[in-house]
């Protein structure tokens, strides 16, 4: 049985902040997915009102494969989550990577939707697989079209790569203001020829090379033709 692809949704809208689209995003993504002919290989789990209290808790509890933040940065490039009544709490650069750092046997993709978070996604690109951040302030409305997009992508059999790319494809066919600021991280040591989700999430299993199937079958058909001379042989 393959393996399901777990999505963590973690959406914060803090009533100290601007209020923005985090339910509509969440529901684009599921719409996304569900659009998609590998839709039943994804599943899919959405968390409002995030604390930092609670990110270890999910991740321990899911195991999930792709984490998406919804909601904001603040302008010293960190993630707000709902803080103490109410207020928005930031998360610390260097301690939200360290908890990466230790989950990332499954975490493969951490995209953060949110203005304001390439540094973020760049730091988190030294220890999971791929990340995505912006580099400036992003409307509500190219959050959400971003969002649906990529995930349709990856419903749709694309590579983390390629589904980033038609996303900004789709924003750039509407000419969305501020959608270019979106960027991917990729880990130095991942293949350009990776193909996540849709592989095996194990990436520590190697493929087998089309020339040791070759070489397997050649030796198949040799055996089967000693042991019917034998036959002829002994006959």
């Amino acid at each position: 049985m393959t393996e399901k692809i777990r999505i963590l949704i973690l959406s914060s809208n803090p009533w100290s902040t601007g209020r923005i689209l985090v339910a509509e995003e969440a529901r684009e993504i599921s719409k996304g997915i569900q659009e998609g002919p590998y839709r039943d290989i994804f599943e899919v789990h959405n968390h409002g009102a995030a604390r930092p209290k609670d990110l270890q808790r999910l991740l321990l509890r899911y195991e999930p494969q792709i984490v998406h933040f919804s909601g904001h940065g603040s302008k010293s490039h960190r993630i707000l989550l709902d803080g103490p009544n109410g207020r928005a709490q930031a998360l610390d650069q260097e301690g939200l990577k360290d908890v990466f750092t230790f989950y990332n046997k499954h975490v493969r993709l951490v995209l953060l939707n949110a203005c304001f978070t390439k540094t973020q996604a760049r730091l988190l690109s030294d220890v999971v697989d791929y990340s995505i951040g912006t580099a400036r302030p992003i409307g509500d409305k190219v959050s959400v079209a971003f969002a649906g997009a990529f995930y349709q992508g990856l419903s749709h059999g694309k590579s983390i790569r390629d589904a980033f790319r038609s996303a900004k494809l789709e924003l750039g066919l509407t000419k969305m203001p501020r959608s270019r600021g979106i960027e991917l991280f990729v880990r130095n040591n991942i293949n350009k020829r990776d193909r996540f989700p849709q592989i095996s999430t194990d990436r520590h299993i190697p493929a087998i090379s089309p020339g040791l199937v070759k070489a397997s079958v050649i030796v198949e058909v040799t055996t089967i033709k000693t042991v019917q001379q034998t036959i002829l042989v002994r006959g």
